[in-house]
């Protein structure tokens, strides 16, 4: 709800760090976000190919996490927005690992 960081009192549950601390963390993860999303898209963008594509697609749902940690920073949890941004690594290793899987409907 609107002003609920006003409301909340320090040191209770439900408050949040300050405000510089999360917004700079909120723009640090954005900036990731766009970082991990921008570049397959523009690929994409300029070259159309299938295997192009496949590879913009796949960008854009591992930025997902980034994105997601942005959030979960936006809206006041810090601590929760760094363990999901620490899960990035991990969706770079399962997409390598899933990229070796070849699967033919044919």
């Amino acid at each position: 709800p609107a002003g609920r960081r006003a409301a909340a009192a320090p040191g209770l549950s439900g408050s949040t760090p300050a405000p510089a601390v999360t917004d700079a963390l909120a723009a640090a993860l954005g900036a990731a976000y766009a970082a991990t999303a921008a570049r397959p898209y523009f690929h994409a963008a300029l070259n159309p190919s299938p295997p192009l594509t496949r590879r913009a697609v796949g960008g854009g749902i591992r930025a997902t996490i980034p994105l997601q940690a942005a959030l979960a920073a936006r809206s006041g949890a810090s601590a929760t927005s760094l363990l999901v941004a620490a899960l990035a690594p991990a969706g770079r290793w399962f997409a390598k690992r899933s990229a070796m899987r070849k699967v033919s409907i044919t």
